[in-house]
């Protein structure tokens, strides 16, 4: 019997934001950055397991934050590796996966993501082997090289990825073991799936699904939290 595991990417230490702290184990609406993703796949039944993939040191603060949240689904806390394909490609080897278990990649700098979408994720990776959410490019592009605008793309045809990101087992670590042997060095999963040869089915994203990046990013999220906080 298939399977859905959340993989929640929380490996980086991004310090960006708070020199002691990484941004994921930041407070966010009375909780940490992390907790979002944590609460919103324990919520979901389409979603059978969770990874958290996260700074060696902070796998004790991570368990901690799982059992006070009543977190059950938590299967295990992965160390993080240096980049973020080295973090995803841990997960894949860290539980005894069936090639049609379906693996959901998400990154929790992005804490408002809708259920809709991750559960679209799972639904259409189930259907054709991968699928990632993308949002339309609302600015102009410019390609630039050596200080000079080299050309304007038209931007009908570009998109901003985001995550969820899910792929059946069987593809994705195909495709991880065909970077390893070639050296390929990619920002997301999707990148080492077409390197791969595999098709990708695309899902129209959210713009509040952005990822906090900046500390404009984290002021922001945080007045969404407040909001939402207050709604409730």
């Amino acid at each position: 019997m298939k399977h859905a595991c959340a993989i929640l990417l929380a490996g980086g230490r991004g310090l960006r934001l708070d020199p002691r702290t990484p941004k994921q184990f930041l407070p966010l609406g009375g909780k940490p950055v992390i907790a979002w993703s944590l609460d919103l796949c324990e919520s979901l039944d389409a979603v059978d397991h969770i990874l958290a993939v996260v700074p060696e040191e902070y796998i004790p603060e991570a368990e901690k934050i799982a059992a006070a949240r009543g977190i059950r689904k938590i299967v295990k806390c992965v160390p993080g590796g240096e980049t973020r394909q080295e973090s995803a490609y841990r997960s894949l080897t860290a539980l005894p996966f069936a090639d049609d278990d379906i693996l959901v990649f998400h990154d929790v700098a992005r804490p408002f993501l809708r259920p809709d979408l991750l559960l679209q994720c799972i639904d259409e990776a189930d259907r054709h082997g991968a699928a990632a959410v993308y949002v339309p490019v609302h600015d102009t592009i410019a390609e630039i090289r050596d200080g000079f605008v080299r050309s304007i793309p038209p931007r009908e045809t570009l998109f901003c990825a985001q995550t969820p990101q899910a792929f059946q087992f069987s593809i994705i670590s195909r495709a991880h073991n065909a970077s390893r042997r070639n050296s390929l060095s990619v920002t997301d999963d999707v990148s080492l799936a077409l390197e791969a040869g595999f098709n990708v089915k695309v899902i129209e994203g959210d713009h509040s699904n952005f990822k906090i990046t900046t500390d404009l990013d984290y002021q922001i999220a945080c007045s969404i939290a407040d909001e939402l906080k207050t709604e409730e």
